[in-house]
């Protein structure tokens, strides 16, 4: 017997091992990135700052992985203590001290019974129950087990059940079953066109050119991704003339760049918010084009769609802008730079290059899971598909 209440003690001590070996990976996920901030080539107040935060995100998430190691400690100790306690003999804790005839002398007083009543003072024999255990902890009947109650209702589809996380699927014991989902309707399209957003995106750089600060950080972005296009098109050019193995020449030049693009990039928080509000202006362009050609057509029900979806982008707008964190230009920084790197050092030794790669391989996959994992939560075109999926109002298209 391995099993205790349901608890699978072989499930335990596997999800033991995993829970231990993710914490030692994403310790060695961290410490490759606090070192990666540290030798970048970056000075002034804003590296030291964006050192010291490196230093203090790493330090949590070491803490974290300490819990999560104490906790993967505690299923395997769980694991052992069900085992210890589920065989057939010699199961009983040694720590424990107890006598049962202890416990039993307590009994006649409370039942009235006596030891020399019976097999067990006055109760049935243990074969008696036998027909009545059902598995472990389930009856085959459980209205058998007290015949003074009157009989139950029968409702179709109401039956008792035990419920395991490692069923394939939730149990539904209603009849009624989980909530029904129906089919999207197709001919009408959620995201922004991309001519209006770039001309919504020729309209922020016209207003905000003339601020004091953000006119100057905006032009320095657009410089940026200018002077990266000319990097992308010389590495280009040397593959198309056969010279490939001068391209590392060009990504040490790029090195500079590819710092500043924690500050001035796309993925930096200045980019993220730009193109929040980038997606703001379009939206309110195409949300009032939108609803004025519903409303010209006659159709009130396609312009209350219209505002419903500008209401959706705008939300995804927002959330976008006050969630914008530089974990995405970190990892791509540090993860270009390892790659960097692990190119340059390959030439001479290639042993010592695969763990530089592989730093860089998994920072990017941290950076990339992040990014997924955030465009996943404040995705608006998502929750906008739930809304028509499950609770379908009159205007939505039939």
């Amino acid at each position: 017997m391995n099993t205790f209440w349901g608890c699978d003690t072989e499930a335990l001590t596997a999800l033991s091992e995993v829970v231990t070996g993710r914490a030692e990976q994403l310790r060695r996920l961290a410490t490759a990135l606090r070192a990666s901030a540290h030798v970048t080539t970056w000075c002034g107040p804003d590296a030291q700052e964006w050192r010291r935060r490196t230093d203090e995100a790493v330090q949590r998430v070491i803490s974290l992985v300490e819990t999560l190691r104490r906790l993967a400690e505690l299923l395997a100790s769980e694991a052992e203590e069900q085992i210890a306690c589920s065989r057939p003999e010699n199961g009983a804790a040694p720590a424990a001290g107890i006598d049962p005839s202890l416990v039993w002398a307590r009994l006649p007083r409370l039942s009235g019974a006596s030891r020399d009543s019976g097999p067990l003072g006055g109760l049935p024999p243990l074969d008696e129950w036998g027909p009545l255990i059902g598995g472990p902890i389930m009856a085959d009947d459980p209205g058998d087990l007290f015949p003074d109650l009157g009989e139950v209702p029968d409702i179709p589809g109401l039956r008792p059940q035990i419920w395991d996380p490692y069923l394939p699927r939730e149990p539904w014991p209603l009849p009624w079953g989980p909530p029904a989902a129906r089919d999207l309707p197709e001919g009408e399209d959620f995201s922004l066109d991309p001519e209006i957003l770039r001309e919504a995106q020729r309209d922020r750089r016209l207003a905000l050119g003339s601020l004091p600060i953000v006119g100057p950080v905006q032009l320095a972005s657009g410089v940026h991704e200018g002077v990266g296009d000319a990097y992308d098109r010389a590495e280009q050019m040397l593959e198309d003339a056969g010279l490939g193995g001068l391209t590392p020449v060009v990504s040490v030049a790029r090195l500079p760049h590819t710092v500043t693009g924690a500050v001035l990039g796309e993925k930096s928080v200045f980019g993220q918010a730009v193109s929040s509000v980038d997606q703001g202006i379009a939206n309110v362009m195409q949300t009032g084009e939108e609803v004025s050609a519903a409303i010209g057509d006659g159709d009130l029900a396609g312009a209350v769609r219209a505002g419903e979806r500008g209401i959706y982008r705008h939300t995804g707008a927002v959330a976008d802008l006050v969630t914008a964190t530089a974990v995405p230009a970190a990892a791509e920084t540090a993860s270009d730079i390892l790659g960097t790197g692990a190119e340059l050092t390959g030439r001479v030794s290639p042993e010592a290059a695969a763990p530089l790669r592989e730093a860089a391989q998994s920072v990017r996959e941290a950076g990339q899971a992040w990014e997924r994992t955030h465009d996943r939560l404040t995705d608006p075109e998502r929750y906008y598909d739930l809304r028509r999926q499950y609770a379908p109002m009159p205007w939505d298209p039939r």
